[in-house]
């Protein structure tokens, strides 16, 4: 079977590894296209994949992003039309459904971002759609088209791929030296929060830690390597999880699939997202894996840190995780 995935973001790389090294076990061939936006590409060649790069970064702004959207449908469905794919599936590419709509093959769709506009298209278009069990009160699921195609698999995203890496867990370090600090998502389409608002913070914190910015792309990373900021350590390409986890004694995000990835693993995280919190942080929270404080003092920082850096692993997450990664394989099978 041929097997398309789209990328439009970093975090859809992690999700789909594990799926596509089973796919490659079973023998399916795999068609991989992306969107040249965050560390995507990087991570896509850091994983040695081969895949054809269809749209470059977009420009910020409503109208940019409006005017890209028709472009990269266009493109895409030129070039997969020449590939002939058995089924398309996608981690919030909002592009995809619509073009295999157009191409007569069947879909599977799955985000869990409840905020995103794009999701209509996935919605609308794609055959079935996988949602974490968070979202499963929210009305939306109920309405159709939804209602008729949606499943809800039982976990978090980020536990689905971390079920399927046991190794990283004996990677947890008790030589903790590094507060890692991920910023806001600057040009997403969801976020309307402000932004560069933990900057002096980070200045505070660095007179007596070790901080290391994970930038979400080129302008962050320049903006962190302004002199202003001589004390931060600004990762010059996409850290593995398995490099953070060796030495991370506080993780500060926000927002974000890394932030909840080193909460489900049981590192200290805060999390300090300014904009409506997903269905699938508040889970975490209540369920007591992270804290989100967006307006988080140095005192509380500093408790924090006194604490010590990890917490317990959440099994349960990563159970739910491994049942998610065989019932969403399943689907994609079936689809054909």
């Amino acid at each position: 079977m041929k097997i398309w995935i789209d990328f439009i973001n970093t975090p859809q790389v992690s999700f789909w590894i594990p799926f596509i090294k089973e796919f490659k076990n079973e023998n399916h061939e795999i068609i991989l296209t992306c969107r040249d936006s965050g560390n995507t590409v990087d991570l896509l060649k850091q994983n040695k994949l081969d895949f054809h790069i269809i749209g470059n970064k977009v420009e910020k702004g409503m109208l940019q992003k409006a005017l890209f959207f028709p472009k990269r449908l266009i493109q895409l469905y030129l070039y997969m039309r020449n590939h002939k794919p058995d089924v398309a599936v996608s981690q919030s590419s909002f592009y995809q459904p619509v073009v295999a709509w157009f191409l007569g093959v069947k879909s599977l769709y799955t985000n869990d971002n409840e905020h995103a506009k794009g999701n209509l298209f996935g919605f609308l278009f794609a055959n079935k759609v996988a949602l974490p069990i968070a979202l499963n009160q929210e009305k939306f699921t109920r309405k159709w088209p939804l209602k008729s195609k949606v499943l809800f698999y039982p976990s978090v995203k980020e536990s689905i791929y971390l079920s399927q890496q046991p190794e990283l867990i004996d990677l947890i370090s008790n030589t903790k030296t590094n507060i890692y600090f991920r910023p806001e998502p600057w040009s997403a389409q969801y976020y309307n929060g402000p932004l560069n608002f933990f900057d002096e913070m980070l200045l505070n914190l660095s007179f007596e830690n070790n901080i290391i910015i994970l930038p979400r792309d080129k302008n962050q990373a320049d903006h962190y390597k302004s002199d202003k900021f001589t004390k931060l350590t600004v990762a010059e390409k996409p850290l593995p999880l398995s490099k953070i986890l060796t030495d991370c004694k506080l993780f500060i995000g926000a927002g974000g699939s890394m932030t909840r990835e080193l909460a489900v693993l049981g590192i200290s995280v805060i999390s300090i997202y300014q904009a409506e919190l997903l269905c699938v942080d508040k889970y975490l929270v209540n369920n007591g894996y992270m804290i989100i404080n967006p307006n988080i003092s140095l005192v509380d920082i500093n408790a924090a840190l006194e604490k010590g850096s990890f917490n317990q692993i959440n099994m349960q997450a990563l159970n739910d995780g491994d049942k998610s990664f065989n019932l969403i394989n399943k689907i994609i099978i079936s689809l054909k």
